[in-house]
């Protein structure tokens, strides 16, 4: 009995040197491969890549993972961010202090590159009608932005009255969707290490569905009032199929969560005095 398994191992043994010289992967092997297989970029009529849902059968969401820590990210220059002396003692102190004033603890939104750094969902809606495509985030609170696609330059006004977000227009670049930003304040980080920014901050991010599930993305960012020269973080974004974006609420210096206890209502008090109670 011994005798006969032993010629059966040594048999199998055989056949699997002979498959792997003349090529043939194992049935494991042969699955991996097809779960690898690329599928083609959805596309619209004209030809324009499809950033988003085909229909509701194949919807789905964009997930980068975990970059918050850009720094290991940066492509240019190698041998990292290019800080201003005094932006990386800012970064230092930010890290020593365990990033305690990170805005998105307040719930306060991040534009640029913060958003794509989160590992939460977010997704593009594309309006060729209208010319515009809206970029829709779940967190650190669900909020948008618009990015306008129709020519337009950046206005004066968003200079002058910067904002969270900033001002973004988009154009396309073969496959790649080019989204230029300007206009930010100065209330926000770049990522959860405590890259800051200036009013002058300006970036440029490049978007190319190079498959079905892969969204690679480029930032350009260059802001003369923090650092030495532009510098360029890279990496790939990968589709959640089936998700869909989940509800999130969350305030400015939202207290609820550490008082939730003490809002019960006392129902001994007249209606007025529960109302003043929350």
């Amino acid at each position: 009995m011994r005798a006969h398994w032993t010629i059966r191992l040594m048999t199998m043994a055989v056949v699997l040197v002979l498959l792997s010289f003349l090529g043939v992967p194992s049935a494991p092997a042969q699955e991996g491969q097809r779960a690898r297989t690329p599928i083609p970029v959805p596309r619209f009529p004209d030809g324009t890549p499809n950033l988003g849902w085909v229909d509701p059968e194949y919807k789905g969401t964009w997930h980068s993972g975990n970059h918050q820590d850009i720094q290991k990210d940066v492509v240019d220059p190698k041998d990292g961010i290019p800080f201003q002396p005094w932006a990386k003692a800012l970064v230092d102190y930010r890290n020593k202090t365990d990033q305690k004033d990170d805005p998105n603890n307040y719930c306060l939104p991040g534009g640029g590159t913060r958003p794509t750094s989160l590992m939460s969902g977010w997704e593009f809606i594309q309006m060729p009608e209208q010319k515009r495509i809206v970029r829709i985030l779940e967190r650190p609170t669900r909020f948008f932005q618009v990015i306008y696609m129709d020519g337009r330059p950046h206005p004066q006004e968003a200079y002058e009255l910067p904002t969270w977000m900033g001002h973004a227009i988009g154009r396309w670049e073969g496959d790649t969707l080019v989204v230029d930003t300007v206009g930010f304040n100065e209330g926000h980080w770049i990522s959860r290490t405590g890259s800051p920014r200036t009013n002058m901050h300006h970036v440029t991010e490049r978007f190319t569905r190079k498959d079905y599930y892969t969204l690679a993305y480029e930032a350009t960012i260059d802001d003369p009032g923090a650092y030495t020269r532009p510098w360029k973080i890279a990496w790939d974004i990968r589709w959640e199929a089936g998700e869909e974006l989940e509800e999130v609420v969350c305030m400015e210096n939202n207290k609820f969560p550490d008082h939730y206890e003490d809002l019960a209502p006392d129902h001994s008090k007249a209606p007025e005095d529960i109302i003043r109670q929350f």
